[in-house]
């Protein structure tokens, strides 16, 4: 019988476990309020003014849920734009790295999840879901963004926490994504966006849910000042990750890309993997070899006694 796994989300485990030993980075819950972990991203750092600026991300689970949230000025299906190949931009795929290495590390090695959320975007998978074994690519420049973080932050957009509370600086962000020889370059010249899913191995589909669906979960951007026009999310079975995760408590870190990566946030946290042990049936005590012994002695005395009253 197969144990059963139950994660639980580490808005309850201690914040500042270590989540990336390679880069020095820590996993640190940006934001934890009524039992949601939050990453406020700056509202000044979305190139192309409001309607590509992303305001924040949060996760929080249920003993058999994950649930992961967004907000910002760009819905779900994108905004249309002629500058794209397909005439819309709209949200990338969001990665979610459990490997304790920098993003591009934990590609190379085939450690990366990732979750296509958007029907509309320029994933190169085909199903809304999660996938393990991810491989990346970049289609900034299909959608008229930028293709490299050099340029980004070369255009002024080096903002305090530039992608979230979680990855603050433009350091972090170049040590996180590409680690910390590209982190410490001068030109940084490395830099090319990752931000869709190349390639990855199917593991099973998520649920699309809408502010009021998240907002009877709990979440509330607004206790930020961080609501944006666009608020949506998705539902994530536990039982898909049963087989992926050990047990104990995971550390990740969460990030997603607009298509055009002209904004991004990422999250920081932990699940805790709880394997329960598989019921097993009490075994059988047998009788003592002298107990069974005396009792046969009885029933022959028992048997001769009525032989002889015969």
């Amino acid at each position: 019988m197969k144990a059963r796994y139950i994660n639980k989300l580490a808005g309850s485990v201690a914040v500042g476990v270590c989540l990336l030993a390679a880069t020095g980075q820590q996993a640190q819950a940006g934001e934890l309020y009524q039992g949601w972990n939050y990453s406020i991203d700056s509202f000044s750092d979305g190139y192309g003014g409001s309607d590509y600026e992303i305001k924040g991300m949060a996760v929080t689970e249920t003993d058999d849920s994950i649930y992961v949230a967004l907000t910002g000025g760009t819905p779900l299906a994108g905004q249309s734009y002629d500058g794209a190949n397909d005439g819309n931009i709209g949200w990338g795929d969001m990665f979610f790295n459990f490997s304790g290495q920098d993003f591009a590390t934990a590609e190379a090695n085939g450690e990366l999840l990732g979750v296509r959320f958007s029907e509309t975007n320029d994933s190169r998978v085909d199903q809304v879901g999660l996938y393990s074994n991810v491989t990346t690519r970049n289609v900034a420049g299909a959608n008229g963004g930028y293709t490299s973080l050099k340029k980004y932050y070369d255009n002024g957009y080096g903002d305090t926490n530039t992608m979230g509370t979680d990855i603050a600086t433009e350091d972090d962000a170049y040590s996180y994504l590409y680690g910390d020889e590209v982190a410490a370059s001068p030109t940084r010249r490395n830099t090319k966006f990752r931000n869709v899913i190349k390639n990855g191995d199917f593991m099973g589909e998520i649920n699309l849910l809408d502010d009021a669906a998240l907002a009877a979960q709990g979440l509330d951007f607004g206790n930020f000042g961080a609501n944006g026009p666009q608020t949506f999310g998705f539902q994530l079975d536990k039982s898909l990750l049963a087989d992926t995760l050990p047990g104990g408590v995971n550390s990740f870190m969460a990030h997603v890309l607009l298509e055009c990566a002209n904004d991004a946030v990422a999250l920081a946290g932990n699940i805790e993997i709880l394997v329960e042990e598989p019921e097993v049936e009490p075994e059988e005590v047998p009788e003592p070899a002298g107990l069974m012994s005396l009792g046969f002695a009885s029933l022959a005395f028992l048997k001769s006694r009525k032989g002889r009253q015969a």
